[in-house]
């Protein structure tokens, strides 16, 4: 609070750094839901779609509906992921599941995992990298408004 004044004051720097999470995280959605497809390998050597929820070096989270009849994952242990950047090109991640909570996405009942990722495989690198490019990105990164007409030659 303000000694003279009695009103709270404003940390500007919390605030741009609350400002900064919120792109940050828009940005990575985005980059899931439009550019990168991410499954879970199934025993039966299927994969399942998941939706990424937030990343970081050391974990991510991630959701999918909930289903009573068939849940998954149902022995909350380690899980094969496969980030896919391609068709046919993928980024192989093993996650622990640390904790799960349900909850409702757009009017859909879906169960939200938060996991660890396992830092010992080879792919672990190119894992945090890839991270690291993502905050850079969103940190970077403009809306494209259409303010700019496309040329051909």
């Amino acid at each position: 609070m303000s000694q003279r004044t009695g009103e709270p004051v404003i940390d500007f720097n919390e605030a741009r750094a609350t400002k900064m999470e919120e792109k940050r995280r828009k940005t990575e959605r985005i980059f899931f839901k439009q550019m990168l497809g991410v499954y879970s390998v199934l025993a039966n050597d299927k994969i399942k779609p998941i939706e990424i929820i937030d990343i970081s070096e050391d974990g991510l989270s991630f959701q999918v509906p909930f289903d009573t009849k068939n849940p998954w994952p149902a022995d909350l242990s380690d899980l094969n992921l496969r980030l896919y950047f391609s068709q046919d090109t993928y980024l192989p991640v093993v996650v622990k599941i640390q904790n799960s909570r349900a909850g409702i996405d757009q009017g859909v009942r879906i169960v939200r995992y938060g996991c660890a990722i396992d830092k010992t495989l080879t792919s672990y690198t190119a894992f945090q990298q890839f991270v690291r490019f993502l905050k850079t990105y969103s940190e970077h990164a403009h809306k494209d408004m259409g303010e700019v007409s496309v040329f051909y030659l």
